[in-house]
């Protein structure tokens, strides 16, 4: 997935990673394997969310994180132009 953004839903403790799919398919449970550090597994997947510049349908991955260092850490890992590459489903 090439990232776009990303926002943060503090109070459920998710973060989401809006961007689009390049490769592959995306899937519940799929674990992050690169970025290095970025040590996660998707929680959620919504699709289909329209671009507010209009521009290309984005998908969002959502993360649980469990501790401010971490989301700090994945916040850092995925700015804008991000290639976020998950482990393949089969």
């Amino acid at each position: 997935m090439r990232v776009h953004g990303s926002v943060v839903v503090g109070a459920r403790s998710m973060f989401a990673v809006r961007g689009v799919v390049v490769a592959g398919e995306l899937a519940v449970g799929q674990r992050v394997t690169s970025p290095e550090g970025f040590d996660a597994t998707v929680f959620s997947i919504e699709r289909t969310l329209r671009d507010p510049g209009g521009g290309t349908d984005n998908t969002a991955i959502i993360f649980r994180y469990a501790n401010a260092a971490q989301l700090a850490r994945w916040r850092a890992l995925v700015p804008a132009g991000t290639e976020l590459v998950l482990a393949d489903t089969r």
